[in-house]
């Protein structure tokens, strides 16, 4: 588990609370390599799950439905009820929710179950720059491997 290593001094990106303890969209350092993001939640997010962000630092989990409404994306390492806030990691090795029969080493896309990844091409929003670190027969979580600057995409080109 990877923990704070610079930005915000005594952050923990596993801590959540209903008032904002530093300012939404903070991003820290994590010691994995990775980053994560303070964001509110719009809706509960589950632990591990995949959820998109938005302009104004709100966050909920994201589906086949919502997930092109923003180009920025992370994992919640811990449960963030709604209207609290909290921490998504957007790179790094985050653990995250996936589908069943999930394969390692292959691109990531949406599902229509909340949180949710698969490998399966079924909506074509391919979660750029992630994919798992091992193979799985049930749906569970898994670590991930994020590279800095990953993001939902529809298979165009697109930047951050």
């Amino acid at each position: 588990m990877a923990i704070v290593t610079s930005g915000v001094i005594g952050a923990n990106h596993l801590a959540v609370s209903d008032t904002a303890v530093v300012a939404v969209g903070t991003v820290v350092n994590l010691s994995d390599g990775g980053e994560a993001v303070y964001v509110e939640a719009l809706s509960e997010i589950s632990q591990y799950a995949y959820a998109v962000m938005f302009a104004d630092g709100t966050a909920q989990m994201a589906t086949t439905t919502n997930d092109l409404e923003s180009r920025r994306a992370g994992w919640a390492q811990a449960s963030i009820p709604s209207g609290y806030f909290g921490w998504l990691q957007i790179s790094g090795t985050p653990r995250g929710n996936l589908a069943a029969n999930c394969d390692d080493n292959l691109p990531l896309y949406t599902t229509a179950t909340a949180g949710v990844l698969d490998d399966a091409i079924v909506t074509g929003h391919l979660v750029l720059g992630a994919v798992s670190k091992r193979t799985i027969s049930n749906a569970t979580n898994v670590s991930l491997l994020v590279a800095r600057g990953q993001m939902v995409g529809n298979g165009a080109t697109a930047s951050i």
